[in-house]
């Protein structure tokens, strides 16, 4: 059925996976401050200290979600994922490609109305690459890496990057994925593989989100197993396991299917505070934070 499937991006906060840039949060009150304004302000000394906040846009592409009446397999490094449960909500052998950006809400096409029933899972084969399109403003001092031009806005350049590349040693001097400077600076599209979660770590979860519990596999369209190197993977499959008493119902009067990211906490600053307690930032990217999924049905 055209048109059953429906995203909204939300400023719901929520957490999907994390890796080494995205376990901040900039309203904690210790780290950093985010206003009402959007405007953030680093507070302390805390070299290599972590903020994620909301991209202007970030893009993903995806292929596959469906709901499962039981719980699907997740892959390894040695088997690949069963998902002999499920039904395809979208099917889209080439992908699509959806901006989150937030507040937004659009319709996607290749979607199929699942039979009715009680889902209590769900599953997304995505691509494991993001889009990600931000200026942002504080109240320090953030300089270009290393030696770039220095101001009170960072903004992302036309680039690519992998999210491996996240770790200080080897990067590049200057910066080609983000711009410090004033406020005329205008952003570009920084796109990241997410290609793994933490050093030598490519699967994460379950975390619980809002709505359940969510787990996420980097793996190959290939043959659909774990990788077991950075830069190797292509996909991200994730399976969400709903609360108990919220499954997904596909009842008679079913009429759409609502799948909600959050992206408050999507995009991520690569920094550190050089020289410490200065209140003065070395930027290299912003780089992909953390989001999530919340599955309904009305």
């Amino acid at each position: 059925m055209m048109n059953w499937l429906k995203i909204i991006t939300t400023l719901t906060m929520l957490s999907f996976f994390s890796n080494a840039n995205a376990e901040g949060y900039c309203n904690d009150g210790i780290i950093a401050e985010e206003d009402a304004n959007g405007v953030i302000t680093f507070k302390g000394s805390q070299e290599g200290a972590n903020c994620s906040f909301a991209p202007d846009e970030y893009t993903v592409k995806i292929y596959k979600m469906a709901l499962c009446t039981t719980a699907p397999t997740r892959p390894t490094t040695t088997n690949t994922y069963d998902v002999s449960s499920c039904v395809d909500v979208i099917n889209s052998p080439d992908g699509q490609d959806v901006n989150l950006a937030a507040g937004s809400e659009m319709i996607l096409s290749d979607a199929t109305r699942p039979a009715d029933g009680t889902y209590p899972y769900g599953y997304i084969l995505m691509a494991n690459t993001f889009g990600i399109k931000a200026k942002k403003q504080f109240t320090n001092t953030m300089k270009t890496y290393q030696n770039g031009a220095a101001g009170n806005y960072c903004w992302t350049k036309d680039a690519t990057a992998f999210a491996s590349d996240s770790d200080v040693v080897g990067w590049t001097n200057p910066t080609l994925l983000a711009q410090c400077g004033g406020a005329g600076g205008t952003a570009g599209t920084y796109t990241e593989t997410l290609d793994a979660f933490d050093t030598d770590e490519y699967i994460t979860g379950p975390i619980s989100v809002l709505g359940g519990d969510i787990t996420a596999d980097l793996i190959t369209d290939a043959n659909g197993l774990v990788v077991t190197a950075t830069q190797t993977a292509d996909r991200l499959f994730a399976i969400q396991t709903f609360i108990p008493i919220e499954p997904v119902v596909i009842a008679p009067s079913s009429t759409e299917f609502t799948v909600s990211f959050g992206v408050n906490q999507a995009a991520s600053l690569w920094y550190f505070e050089s020289p410490i307690g200065s209140s003065e930032y070395q930027v290299y990217a912003i780089g992909s934070g953390p989001f999530s999924t919340y599955m309904s049905a009305n």
